[in-house]
């Protein structure tokens, strides 16, 4: 039996805080007739929505111990509950609402997990201050020994760390750069690449982190349906995606945030656009005045030689 099998068939408890959800009432007429079973074609919202995914996880208490078995390299009987700290409710999420799913594992550990799927340039800065504020979690004056390891998962399908070599699934730790002593294992960032599957290790696969990244690149509803068959864990999410995907309030909520990070990715990008051709123009008009310069002085020096003669 793999792990993922073994952690689905025995999930640990899963508490989630106040502000679940519930089941959306208002439906569209297709609701009526189609079901996830029935489904077919392109999934309009895919678990690479942060919104989606969110809401899936605190929802879904097997599919949640999968993922955290999976990223962890945890044997089911490690885990012994799940604890999803910022629960979403679509009722009132805002189109900002943060998105990444934090958790506490087996309560001596934070778990931060989020979707990367627009460009990023600062992403590295903004992953280490992230992870910072989630190892920050002891109040003043507490004693030290009550700060619970941390570590910021992020699973994507962009190249946020370009000058890298490609990896499946990376790994980042504080280590000595002489000795390559690890400093602390209590603190780090783990990076899931979905568009490097293909450098997955024998330990990704058994840990079935290949499988995952599947489950989050399926973009029709047979491919999903065919890595959910015998997987009942995993019909559960797909159930949870259909739902939201034919419901008239989740929908608006879902293509809001879309909407919204689209405009920031575009705003980002123009931004970045617009900063890099004021740059060439600055750059060209300097180089223009060199050249200029240049020429002033091999004349100046030409006629020198003139007068030397």
């Amino acid at each position: 039996m793999t792990i993922l099998s073994r952690c689905m068939a025995n999930p640990p408890n899963l508490r989630i805080q106040k502000g679940f959800y519930s089941i959306m009432s208002k439906t569209n007429d297709n609701r009526k007739t189609l079901t996830y079973e029935t489904a077919t074609g392109e999934i309009e919202f895919t678990l690479m929505s942060d919104m989606m995914f969110h809401y899936v996880m605190q929802k879904s208490e097997r599919a949640l111990t999968g993922l955290v078995c999976a990223l962890k390299g945890l044997s089911p009987d490690d885990v012994k509950s799940v604890i999803v700290t910022n629960p979403i409710d679509l009722n009132s999420a805002g189109k900002e609402t943060i998105m990444d799913v934090k958790l506490t594992l087996n309560n001596n550990e934070i778990l931060n997990i989020e979707l990367q799927v627009y460009p990023d340039k600062y992403w590295t800065s903004r992953s280490i201050i992230y992870l910072c504020r989630a190892y920050d979690n002891i109040g003043n004056g507490d004693n030290y020994s009550l700060v619970k390891p941390t570590t910021l998962f992020c699973i994507t399908d962009q190249e946020l760390l370009p000058h890298a070599e490609p990896e499946f699934y990376a790994k980042y730790r504080l280590i000595n750069l002489k000795s390559h002593h690890l400093y602390t294992d209590k603190f780090g960032i783990n990076v899931l690449q979905l568009n490097h599957t293909d450098k997955a290790t024998d330990e990704d696969k058994q840990n079935n982190l290949v499988y995952w990244a599947d489950l989050f690149k399926a973009t029709t509803w047979e491919e999903f349906k065919a890595l959910a068959k015998n997987h009942p864990d995993i019909e559960e999410v797909g159930t949870l995606i259909f739902e939201l995907n034919y419901d008239n309030q989740a929908k608006e909520a879902l293509e809001g945030q879309r909407r919204y990070r689209e405009q920031m990715n575009s705003q980002y990008t123009a931004g970045y656009t617009d900063a890099e051709e004021k740059y060439e123009a600055v750059v060209a008009e300097k180089d223009a005045s060199l050249a200029e310069k240049d020429a002033t002085i091999a004349k100046l020096q030409a006629e020198l030689e003139k007068y030397k003669k």
